[in-house]
């Protein structure tokens, strides 16, 4: 089969694009509101190929683009309606805490482009990291170990290890008292 043939517009893309779209919708829709972690790991990590480490709990209704190119770590916590945006890769190390509603993107438009043109660039989350509620990451970004963006900050630039941002753009609010964590994530509820 030629590049021709998958040209936009073209009957065979748009029956590619179809079927590539409900396998998303599915893991989107269906997967993600399977009330047991368990499960829901097997459909990522078997069905659509997330590398997911051990003792990480993904909780309900998250929502995912591109999972083949997410990498999370052991000792995770990905919490309820996260979106992650694997377009152009996601690597979250080990020992992280993402909170409800944190987002996740990679991948964006050129405003300045005619054309619309998209961009991006992966995003790396350090060994420690913890993304408060409804924390935004841009693409490109890299969270350092220990970094913590608190609650709705949107992170545009990238983090010092073992500092808090905060705000819209998030802006460095002070170093944390400690460098190291003793403790594992193991967040885990019964039907989240």
């Amino acid at each position: 089969m030629s590049n021709l043939s998958l040209k936009p517009g073209t009957s065979i893309r748009k029956f590619v694009d179809f079927f590539h779209f409900f396998y998303l919708s599915f893991a989107n829709h269906v997967v993600s509101r399977i009330p047991s972690y368990f499960i829901r790991k097997v459909f990522y990590k078997y069905f659509y190929r997330m590398k997911i480490g051990k003792n990480t709990h993904l909780q309900m209704g998250i929502r995912v683009y591109a999972p083949w190119k997410i990498k999370i770590g052991s000792y995770c916590s990905i919490g309820h309606d996260c979106l992650l945006d694997g377009r152009r890769g996601i690597s979250i190390g080990n020992n992280v805490d993402l909170a409800g509603h944190v987002q996740i993107f990679t991948l964006g438009h050129n405003l300045d482009d005619p054309g619309y043109k998209s961009e991006g660039s992966p995003v790396k989350i350090e060994d420690h990291a913890s993304l408060f509620t409804g924390a935004s990451i841009l693409p490109g970004r890299t969270i350092a170990e220990g970094s913590v963006a608190a609650l709705a900050s949107v992170v545009t630039k990238d983090t010092e290890p073992w500092t808090i941002y905060a705000g819209n753009p998030a802006k460095k609010i002070r170093k944390r008292k400690i460098d190291h964590l003793t403790y594992l994530h193991n967040y885990r509820r019964f039907f989240h």
